[in-house]
């Protein structure tokens, strides 16, 4: 082969290679402004995310700013539907957000509040709505343990309309924010015309013990129930115990103790009898000790009212208890004021109608009859087999009520 075609060769072999180059030269450019592309705009969409999640944190902070202002005017006593929290452009701590509120009332649909969330060019915007809550929700409501006799009914009433449950369509709840098993104990022959729930992510069949029971759903609840704390009222003296040796003393406007007052007890010998006249209310500093066969009345002739803020213990012998004669619940509340671990004996010779807010005590209970109101405690024990029948009246409140607070009952996002 002469060298000038090899030379020819040797060229030709030169441009393929070079066009070879060339292609992956190309391709390699391709793939590589591709995958550029494609990580910015991944880099795009994830700061997009950030933008959104930090913008939906900023509606979220200006809706629970505003609830939070409504219900501290609640809380002091001040609130009026004037109080419409609005803030425009509030800088989210530690962030680049910020929020604007806008609040309307009426008395028609009550609050609605529009959150806007802003993080650069990201905007967020919740609308809820609030609804007045109150501490007497549910029929039982506890932090641990609940126990029902055999053959026990939970049932509802309306006191408003009557005190028969074919007048009442309303479900009842009872419920525990406990997880532990056996924390609902339900005996043979217990009848629950409504729910059995327990705390968030509990095993219904491992925390309820049904030994015979009927109810309708059991599930686990989304969010615990939260105990909002009850402070007693500020009351001057005389800060000496009611005692009753013997027959009978009243209680009110005129009577043998004054309506309203601070006293450190509360003893009742046997078969003593402390009548209620007029609308009472009294902070027990120490205990209270009913003894053998003595009585509470609250008389209905004189529109009684009673409501005590307990710090001590409630002790009833045996054949003791409270004669509601109003048989409304609401005329009869015990808020537990006292220590983690406070104990309430309450008995009733025949129907009880009351209610009991009592989250950090133990209650049991014994009537000779039907129970209306509603409980809630720390542990409760029905001793007897009773019908148990909330009224469901007890959720219409006022902000004057204690306890009573705004919560959310409705909301959309955009």
């Amino acid at each position: 082969m002469n060298k000038s075609r090899k030379r020819w060769i040797l060229r030709k072999k030169s441009g393929s290679i070079l066009v070879l180059v060339l292609l992956v030269v190309l391709v390699s450019l391709i793939t590589g402004t591709g995958l550029l592309a494609l990580g910015t705009q991944s880099r795009v969409a994830s700061i997009n995310q950030v933008q959104g999640m930090m913008s939906r944190s900023a509606a979220d902070a200006g809706l629970e700013r505003a609830v939070q202002e409504i219900n501290n005017a609640v809380l002091a006593k001040t609130w009026s539907d004037t109080v419409l929290p609005t803030t425009s452009d509030a800088t989210l701590p530690y962030s680049e957000s910020i929020y604007s509120v806008a609040t309307q009332y009426d008395t028609t649909g009550g609050y609605t509040i529009a959150s806007v969330g802003t993080n650069r060019s990201r905007t967020h915007t919740v609308n809820a709505t609030l609804r007045l809550r109150g501490l007497f929700e549910n029929a039982i409501q506890c932090r641990d343990s609940i126990t029902l006799k055999a053959g026990t009914v939970i049932g509802t009433i309306d006191s408003d309309i009557s005190l028969d449950p074919d007048d009442c369509d309303d479900k009842a709840i009872i419920g525990t924010n406990s997880t532990e098993p056996d924390s609902v104990i339900l005996n043979n022959g217990v009848i629950v015309e409504g729910d059995v729930v327990v705390g968030v992510g509990g095993d219904t069949a491992t925390v309820i013990k049904d030994l015979g029971a009927t109810t309708d759903d059991r599930y686990s609840l989304s969010t615990s129930v939260e105990f909002p704390p009850v402070s007693p009222p500020s009351l001057f003296g005389p800060d000496s115990a009611i005692s009753i040796k013997k027959g009978e003393m009243t209680i009110g406007p005129g009577g043998d103790f004054p309506a309203n007052g601070r006293f450190s007890g509360v003893s009742m010998k046997n078969g003593t009898t402390l009548r209620v006249i007029g609308d009472c209310t009294l902070y027990i500093t120490g205990d209270v000790g009913m003894g053998q066969s003595s009585e509470i009345i609250l008389d209905n002739s004189a529109n009684a009212k009673l409501t005590i803020y307990l710090d001590g213990d409630w002790v009833s012998d045996n054949n003791s208890g409270i004669n509601n004669e109003t048989e409304k619940p609401s005329t009869f509340k015990l808020y537990g004021t006292g220590p983690f671990g406070q104990e309430i004996d309450i008995k009733a010779k025949g129907e009880f109608y009351g209610v009991i807010y009592a989250p950090d005590a133990d209650l049991t209970m014994f009537s000779g009859g039907n129970i209306y109101g509603s409980f809630v405690t720390n542990n409760f024990e029905l001793k007897n087999p009773a019908s148990f029948l909330y009224d469901v009246s007890l959720k219409t409140i006022t902000v004057f009520d204690e306890g009573a607070r705004f919560v959310i009952n409705r909301w959309n996002e955009q």
